[in-house]
């Protein structure tokens, strides 16, 4: 009798913590299934749907029967039969380009050629903090003076790529009055073994992406220009709260 109960209780036992390990290793497969999807980021660059527009058949020539009249031709209407040449569905970039954000009042920023130029006035003190910026996003320094910066090779990670990308870059500083205009310019970028700077949309995520980091590093909160909306929403709460109590609530006090 004792050994029954010794037998039942052994088999409870050995039974429950198989489940846990079972359960243990299904826990385990999941997550990384879960993981393995979410660094998938092509999401973020393709369009949606299903590409059974591409299936498409090609158009046929119109059989006119004999007898039959028909009006003139148009060129209004024609169809163009040549052949396109470049990514079609799901291998189509989506992305719209990068555009540069100036942080600080009285700013300047453009970008051409690959090149974000912007002009700050001195006391911004912009370019004395842009080292700091480098080194906060582990891109070293192999050159630096006065008016210029030439980083190491850095990997570069955005949010909507799977894969990092490796760039350097040149940074140039123009004293002008009591401003300065820098100029932020990519000298190599790769990805693997493919290189994109023969890709102007790529480079130009890049170096635009370098800038509007660093104006998030640079711009003191003191000068950060504040959204138009948001100077609208102070504006009407100053007026509210200079109304009499009569405008406010609506009531006449006696």
């Amino acid at each position: 009798m004792l050994n029954n109960t010794l037998n039942k209780t052994l088999n409870k036992t050995i039974f429950k913590s198989n489940v846990i390990k079972k359960t243990a290793v299904l826990t385990v497969l999941a997550s990384l299934f879960l993981v393995g999807c979410g660094s998938d980021q092509n999401f973020k660059r393709e369009v949606e749907g299903n590409e059974d527009y591409l299936k498409s058949p090609t158009l046929k020539p119109l059989v006119i029967p004999k007898g039959v009249k028909v009006p003139a031709e148009s060129g209004d209407f024609y169809v163009d039969k040549s052949e396109f040449h470049g990514d079609l569905g799901k291998q189509l970039d989506i992305r719209p380009p990068s555009l540069p954000i100036p942080t600080i009042q009285d700013a300047f920023v453009i970008y051409n050629n690959g090149a974000v130029t912007f002009n700050v006035p001195l006391s911004s003190h912009v370019w004395e903090r842009i080292p700091d910026s480098l080194s906060k996003k582990n891109i070293s320094i192999v050159n630096r003076d006065n008016n210029a910066i030439k980083t190491g090779n850095a990997f570069m990670l955005r949010a909507d790529e799977d894969q990092a990308a490796q760039a350097t870059y040149s940074i140039k500083r123009q004293l002008l009055g009591d401003t300065e205009t820098i100029a932020i310019s990519i000298t190599s970028l790769t990805r693997g073994a493919h290189n994109l700077m023969t890709q102007p949309i790529e480079v130009q995520r890049y170096v635009v992406g370098l800038f509007n980091d660093i104006m998030d590093d640079v711009a003191p909160d003191s000068v950060r220009v504040v959204p138009p909306k948001a100077q609208n929403n102070n504006a009407e709460k100053d007026n509210e709260s200079k109304k009499p109590a009569t405008a406010v609530n609506g009531t006449n006090q006696e």
